[in-house]
Parts: structure tokens; sequence; C-alpha cells
């Protein structure tokens, strides 16, 4: 499970060295290097296990989807968006360019661990993010009214 927050640098190329607690989750409990990078609605950068991406696309494919455009639409949306990586000998990945400056990240990231895959942010908008989405899910889990 990928958990907690990162503040790393990521270089002009777009190298990003992964948490090595992070590049142990995925290289010990996934057995794999394989990472696919999607940039998804909101200009957020989701890094998944190859496990966990098939897994998000078979979600996707799932008969609660009310029609087949918008099953089409799903799966276009996250699968045009992603693109397959490895991991480097010095735990690195290579994040796209263009994702890059879509998420308006240039030298300092956020890496975020959300359970199933790894979130990457530029610190101001997740910033912002925290003050202005907070859906009380947290207090619900714990029973803080």
């Amino acid at each position: 499970m990928f958990v907690g927050q990162f503040q790393y640098t990521v270089t002009k190329d777009g190298r990003l060295s992964l948490p090595a607690k992070m590049r142990e989750v995925i290289t010990k409990k996934y057995s794999t290097d394989e990472v696919y990078i999607v940039l998804i609605p909101g200009n957020v950068i989701c890094i998944y296990p190859e496990t966990e991406f098939e897994k998000l696309i078979e979600a996707i494919a799932s008969p609660q989807m009310a029609s087949i455009s918008e099953l089409t639409k799903a799966e276009r949306d996250i699968c045009s968006n992603a693109q397959n990586s490895k991991i480097d000998g010095s735990g690195r990945i290579v994040i796209p360019l263009d994702y890059k400056d879509k998420a308006k990240i240039d030298q300092d990231v956020l890496i975020i661990g959300a359970r199933t895959h790894i979130e990457l942010w530029n610190p101001s908008n997740w910033e912002w993010y925290l003050n202005n989405n907070s859906s009380g899910a947290l207090n619900k889990l714990s029973g803080v009214r």
C-alpha cells in the first residue's frame, strides 16, 4: 500500500527518483519495475504498478457503467493519457514532459501515497486542494463530528 507524503525534485528532462519505501512496494509487493504513468482530470499525475493499472481498467469495464458510450469514453480518457515506464537502476522514472507541464510541476514535486497508486502534485496545488476539497471522509471514518 502506498502511504505518506514526500517532497522531492524532478529534473528538467522529467527524471524523478521515487521514494525508497514506494519503490519497495512496487518491486516487492508487485514483483515488477513496470509502472503506468497517467494524467488524470485535474492535471494530477498518477503512477500505478502494472497490476493496479489493469485493475483500474477492469473496473471501468464493469457492468455498472451506464452505457457503451460511457464505457468507451472512460477507457479512452484513461488509456490515451497513460504511458508505461520502467524504474531504472537508480530508482528513477521519467515523467512525460507534457504531463509535467500540465500538472504545473517545475522542480519541486509532492509525492503522495494513495493506497493503490502514487500521485504527483505541484505543492501549491496540493495546498489548494487540501483547503478547498475537504469531504469530511476522515471525520466520518474516525467518528469525529
